[in-house]
């Protein structure tokens, strides 16, 4: 990468490590603390990152995380970094279509490609910047710093106006409807390849749906019940994606020309898993009020204390606009 002393920027290509560069924002940081990320972990570099972020709690600097659900992966450990960082008083923020990578402190800032995991510190070549942004001029702080202070005072205002819903059997309704609005938009497959175009269309709508979905669930923290409503939308969802990756290697992609198929043994395999889909939505409609006691309301605590954190970023952020 190139730079000068208050900025680095460019390509990190493989094995340059950035390792010390995010850990040292983290350790100098004196009022506050925002992650946007897609992918983290507590492997090796990870216990050091949400080491130093625990610190920083103990000294009463307000950390934030902006981070999607993501339901999918062979080893899907987003349940427990949610679980993390609520229950120790990391202030959370779940949005679905977040993919951005990036890290601001008062002092500092960092955005690019690379994930919050080692391997990506150390070995994969990725997009960096890095910027020490109390020294840089502030035309560009104007126009830069506070676009990402503005995304956060929008995240944080939509947590805090989402909570609409007043019962668990609210949400327990409107999950209902969501599953049942999806079922309709995988279908099967006919001789005909339309509706299996048709489906492979419709995957990014469902996923957002169930994303979605969670991320209502949060504003009603309970652990128990949280990781009940997560685990049937991770199952429907990686039904969803085993069906699709089938049709695109087997039955449609960029380069099928064909809108007919007769080869009976994929009909069958594909209709197989579309079977199966069907069968988890059915199973979850059915498990849904049997699992979640509807006769009380999940505690709402653990939120609340995510509330108090949002609120204190956002007062951290407006002293910085104001400075």
């Amino acid at each position: 990468m190139t730079g000068n002393l208050y900025s680095r920027w460019g390509i990190k290509d493989s094995g340059e490590d950035i390792t010390t560069d995010i850990l040292d924002m983290l350790r100098n940081a004196n009022s506050f603390i925002v992650v946007g990320g897609y992918n983290f972990t507590f492997k090796t570099a990870g216990y050091s990152f949400f080491g130093i972020l625990l610190d920083k709690v103990k000294q009463g600097i307000p950390i934030l995380m902006i981070i999607p659900p993501n339901m999918t992966g062979f080893h899907n450990n987003q349940p427990t970094i949610i679980n993390f960082c609520i229950t120790n008083g990391i202030g959370l923020i779940l949005n679905g279509n977040n993919h951005s990578k990036w890290l601001m402190t008062e002092n500092d800032l960092y955005y690019g490609s690379s994930n919050f995991t080692e391997t990506s510190w150390q070995k994969r070549v990725e997009v960096i910047t890095i910027h020490k942004h109390n020294h840089i001029l502030t035309d560009w702080k104007r126009r830069t710093i506070l676009d990402f202070h503005s995304f956060i005072m929008r995240e944080i205002g939509k947590i805090t106006r989402r909570r609409t819903m007043t019962t668990i059997l609210g949400l327990v309704t409107k999950t209902i409807d969501v599953w049942t609005t999806i079922n309709p938009l995988i279908l099967r497959l006919n001789p005909s390849i339309e509706k299996v175009i048709l489906t492979l269309k419709n995957y990014e709508e469902v996923e957002y749906q169930l994303n979605k979905n969670i991320e209502d669930w949060f504003q009603y923290y309970d652990p128990k019940t949280f990781n009940t409503i997560y685990d049937y939308n991770s199952r429907i969802l990686n039904k969803i994606i085993d069906l699709c990756e089938f049709a695109y290697l087997n039955i449609y992609n960029e380069t099928t020309q064909d809108k007919r198929i007769d080869n009976q043994e994929i009909i069958d395999q594909y209709n197989s898993l579309h079977s199966e889909f069907k069968k988890t939505i059915e199973n979850a409609l059915a498990n849904l009020s049997e699992n979640i006691n509807l006769s009380s309301r999940a505690t709402t605590d653990l939120f609340e204390n995510n509330l108090n954190v949002l609120r204190l970023i956002e007062s951290k952020i407006r002293q910085a606009d104001n400075n």
